[in-house]
């Protein structure tokens, strides 16, 4: 039986009329657009692509800023007169205040908009770097790099909600993915910047480079980075609520499809582009208020939720061991070893790690974006809806190739012996898995299961990647030392292993913890 299914609105005039919006393929638009010109939703595609490429870009200047100075620790250390791992401290101080800026960057961007909080994150960016590039004693960098590593955070905790807030849930796999794929991707780039401009014109010159690339990025955001805050009249339709609509009217459950019209969105003229490119949300409405729970208790809030805490966790334990561990213990290892320069330690440490990543990401956002379509399309057929969980099932071929990876570096290590070749090849497949990993949790848990809170979820894996990173530096290098490199990659192999089972726990117990844990919206 065929019946056309009524909004899900609530009859909202500024949202539909009669009929749902459907994207090309005929399948209902997640979440269901108003017809509002500043809804951004309503942005045209290459403004649409022209936010995530920037958000994406301040992400990746964010992780790039941390990372950038690895293939340089010695020099460093040599001109401060201090030892090889002490170096390493000034980024590792960096990695956890980095944990700590979107904690206080994203309660203001959910309040006064998201455009204010990237301006000013990049502006402490771009005057944090040029204190590092001119520290004049190792204290002074230490401190100028702890503001380094908070400044321009903000993009690690907002950029998911921003992907939320421009695309509709068949899109953001794919979106996501970019915008991980960029986050990821800034550490992995780093060394090889680093390591030439270190080489070239000293490990100075690695803050100057950062601080660069951040005032130019802000020059950017000022012209093309509109608002994307917005207050949707309401942001809960699903297949679940339209299916609710349809099975008021029909008796039969066979069948059952959703009819509407194509949607075309309104154009959006240049006084509307200018009115969003205001330093804050000029539709502000007064229930928008910054409240003192907002700043830490609201967003850790979420990880009470097991499809936030479960993906939290094991995408930070994988990040940490197939990402920051490599970055951490490469330039150390191989100027030891075979008495790289900068330049080589940033090549080894940076091609493979990108490389791994940029394949990932061609087998994560596309494949599990169409994993969730086709799923969608044949539960709507029968009258239900397809499970969240879904996307998880993209999720096998990461979390097999992470501790693959790391296996792969025990079987060249005998002590401090390793084979050149496999060194390169070892790290490109963990990050392959990890590429993986990342795309699909980032998307499971901010868009898929928990999108009116996407950026407090966001925080929350922000978070616990950060302070996770925080810890390896103060004992992988030592604990490797203590009982050899090839046994440190075995237990974090197996520790890889450990922290997946709850994702498989997830994935046939995910829906009814949600459920018996109500909408968080409601707290």
């Amino acid at each position: 039986m065929t019946a056309t299914v009524e909004s899900a609105t609530g009859g909202d005039p500024d949202n539909t009329g009669s009929e749902v919006k459907l994207d090309s393929s005929g399948l209902p638009l997640i979440p269901q657009p108003t017809s509002l010109p500043s809804d951004p939703l309503n942005y045209p595609n290459w403004l649409k692509y022209t936010i995530l490429a920037q958000v994406s870009f301040l992400a990746f200047l964010a992780t790039l800023n941390v990372a950038i100075i690895n293939p340089a620790v010695v020099p460093l250390a040599n001109e401060f007169k201090i030892a090889h791992v002490t170096a390493t401290y000034q980024t590792t101080v960096a990695i956890g205040t980095s944990s700590l800026g979107p904690l206080v960057f994203t309660p203001f961007a959910n309040v006064y908009g998201r455009r204010s909080a990237y301006l000013l994150s990049v502006l402490i960016g771009f005057a944090s770097a040029v204190g590092s590039a001119k520290a004049s004693s190792f204290g002074t960098l230490v401190v100028a790099r702890a503001i380094n590593g908070f400044g321009p955070s903000a993009a690690l905790g907002l950029g998911a909600g921003t992907v939320v807030d421009v695309f509709y849930t068949h899109q953001r796999g794919k979106a996501m993915g970019i915008f991980t794929l960029m986050l990821t991707n800034g550490a992995h780039l780093a060394p090889i910047v680093g390591g030439y401009v270190a080489r070239d014109r000293g490990w100075r010159w690695c803050f100057w480079v950062g601080a660069i690339l951040n005032g130019v990025m802000f020059i950017v955001a000022f012209f093309f980075m509109p608002e994307t805050l917005f207050d949707r009249p309401d942001d809960n339709a699903t297949d679940e609520t339209l299916l609710a609509n349809e099975k008021e009217k029909v008796d039969e459950k066979e069948d059952i499809s959703i009819n509407g019209e194509i949607y075309t969105p309104p154009p959006m003229d240049f006084k509307n582009y200018l009115r969003k490119l205001w330093f804050w949300d000029l539709d502000r409405p007064a229930s928008r208020q910054l409240k003192a729970t907002d700043f830490v208790i609201k967003p850790l809030s979420m990880l009470k939720y097991p499809s936030v805490a479960f993906p939290a966790f094991y995408y930070a334990v994988t990040y940490g061991f197939a990402s920051i561990e490599p970055a951490l213990t490469l330039a150390t290892l191989f100027t030891e070893i075979y008495h790289f320069d900068t330049v080589r330690n940033g090549l080894a440490n940076g091609v493979s790690l990108l490389v791994g990543t940029s394949l990932g990401e061609l087998c994560s956002g596309p494949v599990t974006d169409g994993m969730m379509r086709r799923a969608r399309r044949q539960a709507l057929k029968q009258g239900e809806t397809a499970a969240p969980e879904v996307r998880l099932q993209g999720i096998w071929t990461g979390a097999a190739t992470v501790p693959i990876g790391l296996i792969m570096w025990v079987s060249c290590i005998n002590g401090l012996t390793i084979h050149f070749a496999t060194t390169f090849i070892a790290p490109s497949v963990a990050c392959f898995g990890i590429q993986i990993v990342t795309s699909v949790c980032y998307t499971y848990s901010c868009s898929d299961c928990y999108r009116s809170r996407s950026n407090d979820v966001s925080q929350c894996f922000n978070f616990f990647r950060q302070i996770f990173g925080l810890t390896l530096g103060f004992y992988s290098i030592p604990f490797g030392e203590k009982i050899g490199f090839e046994w440190s990659f075995t237990v974090f192999a197996a520790i890889c292993l450990i922290s997946f089972l709850p994702i498989v726990a997830l994935m046939y117990r995910g829906g009814k913890w949600r459920k018996a844990l109500g909408d968080p919206s409601s707290d």
